[in-house]
């Protein structure tokens, strides 16, 4: 049978159409493919193994009694793991400037989790939500009264609780904030001898393209001059590379390698210790999307952007840590 002209016509749209449907197919799942499956190293693991391990404990060995039973597993689980530092919650510095009654077991808990395990060094964490709604200035930090009433904490949760020194978790600090550094240099001042000071320390703004997606300038993300004069007053300070918003893998394995090779520059000869956090939390937000922040994206990335400066890395929360990722970093490090 002879075929019309009308009828090849529209076979060959019709296969024209699914060709095209078939090619853009392709191109979006090798878009897909590379941007959420990026090719991870044969190997996670880390060439050197002298890199310090801490993580953050939860508020509950502080504030409640604890079973002798309960610590020592603590620690046993501590010391399998390798862990050097902890951050143990104490308190948080409420609304009214006053700070939360959390920390009435502390130095029990420090007491005795220090009989299991003496070599580590166990920091009071401390949280300061630096902004109140409507509050003006924005930042309270710039009062000497409120500056002031933090270092006094200090003092009372290293010479009183028993802790080797305080870690320091004030959010959210903007970019060039004077006030928080006079904050580090209080404390600082505050401590009694012997005592550490560890900070938290904001991501590093990017100075040049390092995802495929576009990344907003954001307030909080500090310039390395910056993180350089805040690690001077600490003898620790630990950035946080987690809470990037992130949405692809592939950006947050390249904003990884971005945040530990570029604060390990502008550290340079600081004396201060430079640990890089990384989230393990299973809790999806807008900040912290799991799909995209994985412990073995981060440890790409932080074998991408190892250099000698670095001092260790930092895993929150250590409630949430799994088998698997214990594995994992007990691979990773030679642990």
């Amino acid at each position: 049978m002879i075929q019309s002209a009308a009828s090849v016509k529209l076979f060959s749209r019709r296969r024209l159409a699914a060709l095209s449907l078939v090619c853009v197919t392709l191109l979006l799942l090798t878009v897909a493919v590379f941007l959420f499956a990026p090719p991870l190293p044969e190997s996670l693991t880390v060439a050197r193994t002298d890199l310090r391990l801490a993580t953050w404990l939860s508020v509950s060995w502080s504030m409640e009694a604890q079973d002798p039973v309960q610590v020592e597993e603590l620690a046993g689980e501590l010391k399998a793991l390798g862990v050097d530092d902890i951050y143990v919650f104490v308190s948080y510095l409420k609304a009214d400037g006053s700070f939360n009654q959390t920390f009435d077991f502390a130095a029990e808990f420090v007491a005795a989790l220090k009989g299991y395990a003496p070599e580590l060094r166990a920091f009071a964490w401390i949280g300061i939500p630096v902004s109140l709604p409507g509050a003006m200035p924005a930042s309270r930090l710039h009062s000497p009264e409120i500056r002031r009433t933090i270092a006094d904490f200090t003092r009372f949760a290293a010479a009183d609780l028993g802790f080797d020194g305080v870690h320091i978790n004030a959010e959210l600090i903007a970019d060039e904030d004077s006030a928080y550094l006079e904050l580090l240099a209080a404390i600082d001042e505050a401590l009694p001898a012997g005592a550490h000071l560890s900070a938290t320390a904001h991501p590093l703004r990017l100075d040049e393209t390092a995802t495929v997606m576009p990344y907003p300038a954001v307030a909080h993300h500090w310039s390395a001059p910056y993180l350089r004069r805040a690690a001077q007053h600490v003898d620790q300070i630990v950035l946080m590379a987690y809470d990037s918003g992130l949405v692809v893998p592939r950006d947050y394995l390249h904003w990884t390698r971005y945040q530990v090779a570029r604060s390990q520059e502008a550290l340079g000869d600081t004396a201060a210790e430079l640990i890089i956090g990384a989230s393990v939390s299973e809790d999806w937000t807008i900040s912290h999307q799991t799909q995209a922040e994985t412990l073995s994206l981060f440890l790409a990335g932080l074998k991408a952007g190892l250099a000698e400066r670095l001092d260790g890395i930092a895993l929150y929360p250590f409630w949430e840590l799994d088998k698997r990722e214990m594995q994992l970093i007990a691979s990773s490090f030679g642990r």
